[in-house]
């Protein structure tokens, strides 16, 4: 996101730096009111030595004075850009952070939805005519990234698992401890709970295991399991990265 940081007296905006959420800041001052301070006295004389003449504003003054209006959003604007394409880039090295740091994926999956796929969204409206047929395309493209966000945090939750029976029994095959971890978890959702809440946690669980052994098998020739288990888990945020990469306006080319 973007913090934008306004001159506390003219109250335009003088620059704009990356942050957690749009913030909004009126505590500097900007390089021309700060000329205007240092300068009162001479502009007070200034003034004063036209004081009674008529001041004209011409039809190129006013556009002119329109033009520099518009400035300020269109700079707004690509520095939101440049900012959605920053979090699009480090998404893979966000997610190798959260496994070396022990860091919150929930905390990683807002950030995306809200900085990244939100904004998508609305510039796909912006950019492509409702009867464009690329618009569909583009849509199916951000509802593929919000239903990788459905099971992502339990994801991560059953890798961990299976990163601990490994870390038990490293002579363990990756493929054994995933499916050990399925039978793990499935014993143990509680009985005295709702028909349906224990549908859909088993419904989770299947989805979250059917994941792991399908990326199991991309990278099953990785000879150290851990390195597997660790290309396992930024599979999902590598295939969101690609997906919305082909988004015209996050495109590269």
């Amino acid at each position: 996101m973007v913090k934008y940081n306004h001159c506390k007296i003219c109250k335009k905006i003088y620059n704009t730096e990356s942050w957690i959420g749009e913030v909004h800041t009126y505590n500097g001052i900007c390089s021309s009111c700060k000329e205007t301070e240092q300068d009162e006295d001479s502009s007070t004389l200034e003034k004063s030595e036209f004081e009674g003449e008529e001041q004209m504003i011409t039809n190129n003054d006013i556009t002119e004075s329109v033009d520099q209006e518009k400035e300020i959003p269109e700079s707004s604007q690509s520095s939101q850009l440049e900012n959605e394409k920053t979090i699009l880039s480090s998404l893979e090295k966000r997610a190798v952070d959260i496994l070396s740091s022990g860091g919150s994926i929930d905390v990683l999956i807002k950030e995306i939805k809200l900085g990244l796929v939100d904004k998508a969204r609305e510039r796909i409206e912006e950019t492509f005519q409702s009867f464009d047929v690329n618009k569909i395309e583009a849509q199916k493209t951000v509802d593929y990234v919000e239903r990788t966000f459905g099971y992502l945090s339990e994801y991560k939750d059953y890798m961990d698992n299976v990163v601990v029976k490994l870390q038990h029994k490293p002579k363990m095959n990756v493929k054994t401890a995933i499916e050990k971890v399925f039978k793990d978890i499935i014993a143990e959702i509680p009985k005295d709970i709702a028909k349906e809440v224990i549908n859909n946690k088993k419904a989770m669980l299947k989805t979250v295991n059917d994941k792991a052994l399908k990326w199991y098998n991309i990278y099953s020739d990785t000879s150290d399991a851990l390195e597997l288990t660790k290309k396992m888990f930024i599979h999902p945020f590598n295939e969101i990265q690609k997906k919305l990469s082909t988004l015209p306006f996050y495109s590269s080319k």
